[in-house]
């Protein structure tokens, strides 16, 4: 019986490159779903630390409110039929209390931060004629991060 030679040469060949490619690409894969956990784990500190900022300024809006006090004599305007108003603001011991700064606008101020985040608050009293004379409007709800210079990744040039 004649014994016929089996060519394993090109098959070889294929199934080797075949394995170097799957190998490559799951070393990718890996090292991708690596770097998208980091960013998610990222991502979730910065949002957990902004949505405390926000529970924290609520409650920070919540004591301004009841500390608001009628600061003037009431008066009457022709423009709301007749219909008295008081004057709100806060007395020196509420704004020191609160933490607060007033500026030459008449606009309170008052920051609040976790980290490198920042929370800026701008409380401004209602025009009594406009807005019936009851309490005060924020006029900036305005969130901030600290610059954070990138990080260096794996020595790679920095065209300099």
């Amino acid at each position: 019986m004649k014994h016929i030679p089996v060519r394993l040469g090109p098959l070889a060949l294929l199934l080797t490159v075949v394995a170097i490619c799957m190998t490559v690409l799951s070393l990718l894969t890996f090292s991708t779903a690596r770097a998208d956990l980091a960013m998610a784990q990222k991502l979730a500190a910065s949002t957990q630390q902004r949505y405390e900022l926000e529970a924290e300024g609520q409650a920070f809006l919540q004591e301004a409110a009841e500390a608001v006090v009628p600061v003037g004599k009431e008066f009457v305007t022709k423009a709301t039929g007749g219909v008295s108003y008081k004057i709100y603001g806060f007395t020196q011991e509420a704004l020191s209390a609160l933490g607060m700064e007033k500026d030459e606008n008449g606009v309170y101020w008052k920051e609040l931060g976790h980290d490198s985040q920042t929370l800026r608050i701008g409380l401004d009293f209602a025009d009594a004629a406009d807005h019936e004379g009851k309490g005060f409007t924020v006029v900036c709800w305005q969130f901030s991060r600290e610059w954070q210079a990138p990080e260096e990744i794996g020595g790679l040039w920095a065209g300099e």
